[in-house]
């Protein structure tokens, strides 16, 4: 008799305890990728069941725990990872990269980056992946700037040397020099010098130097000159686009000018009176020889031609021994 009503008890409470269950009630929480939501259901209920009841949707590639076939009776926590594609940037290059929850640490660990020294990430490593998210990996570099006089050497992350001039505050005319070009990609230890460039027009008074002109003059002996006019320099103002670097004059063109006196040319004669010539010289009156002593004839023969016996010549020999000639 005793073991009927002991059998008994036990029939009626197996009937009892499913009612029960049904009718408990339990805390659920849920983490939907960082997202965390408490909610108050009864039990026993599914993983899919309670996500349910919270009306939380599930993306494909989400990653459940427990799964969603898991039977719950007591109070556990969900959680829920959401695959996000996300875009890596490195050395250039961006690439797209699913993953199902994890930090921006995890994903370079799964990519197997190791960061080095001087290489930075654009977000905190524990910071939880989200949808589009852009993960960039940059370099710092060692630079020297010279600019309006001053150099400055620093660490920076810029890509480009504009890029590097913005982050100094750095504000460039459109004339300014740069070296390397501001297109240029930044690399460690790069100089560079920014060159402020300036232009002006500056007007200038500058002397127009006279010309001298030869005119002819018969009045004056062949040859000579005489200054009839003296020269004047004349003024004249130019205008100059000067161009200045860091200051200091580099070059300058002339744009126009302006006669504001005009130069006077120096005149000079030259002669061209040809000279009468020289009366010839009067001749010296000879002088008077002593008076030679008198000479005779001595002898005086006549010599005739062959030819013509009409024709010839006397040989004369005087006194003092002189010898004469004279043809006949």
């Amino acid at each position: 008799m005793k073991r009927m009503k002991k059998a008994a008890l036990l029939a009626i409470a197996a009937c009892f305890l499913p009612s029960l269950c049904a009718c408990g009630k339990a805390t659920m929480q849920i983490d939907d990728n960082g997202t965390v939501t408490e909610l108050e259901v009864s039990m026993p209920r599914t993983v899919e069941q309670v996500l349910g009841d919270a009306e939380i949707t599930l993306n494909e590639g989400d990653e459940v725990t427990p799964s969603l076939d898991t039977k719950l009776s007591e109070a556990q926590e969900i959680s829920i990872l959401r695959t996000h594609t996300v875009k890596l940037t490195m050395d250039g290059e961006t690439k797209e990269i699913t993953m199902a929850g994890g930090t921006v640490g995890s994903l370079l660990e799964k990519e197997n980056i190791t960061l080095g020294e001087k290489q930075h990430v654009n977000h905190g490593m524990e910071e939880p992946l989200t949808e589009g998210m852009e993960i960039k990996i940059s370099y710092s570099y060692s630079i020297t700037v010279q600019c309006d006089g001053k150099t400055n050497t620093q660490e920076t992350e810029a890509e480009t040397v504009k890029n590097a001039l913005e982050e100094l505050g750095i504000t460039l005319g459109k004339d300014d020099r740069v070296t390397p070009a501001v297109g240029e990609a930044v690399t460690d230890g790069m100089e560079i010098v920014v060159n402020r460039v300036t232009t002006e027009t500056v007007v200038e008074t500058e002397e127009i130097g006279y010309e001298t002109a030869y005119e002819d003059d018969s009045s004056l002996p062949k040859g000579e000159e005489r200054v009839s006019r003296d020269g004047e320099n004349g003024q004249k103002e130019v205008s100059y686009q000067v161009t200045y670097v860091d200051g200091a004059e580099e070059a300058r063109e002339a744009t126009g000018e302006t006669v504001t006196k005009e130069p006077v040319n120096k005149v000079v004669k030259v002669g061209t009176k040809e000279e009468a010539p020289a009366a010839p010289a009067e001749a010296a009156p000879a002088e008077v020889a002593p008076a030679a002593p008198e000479r005779s004839v001595v002898s005086k023969k006549a010599y005739y031609n062959c030819s013509d016996n009409s024709h010839g010549y006397y040989e004369i020999t005087y006194s003092d021994g002189s010898v004469e000639y004279q043809e006949f």
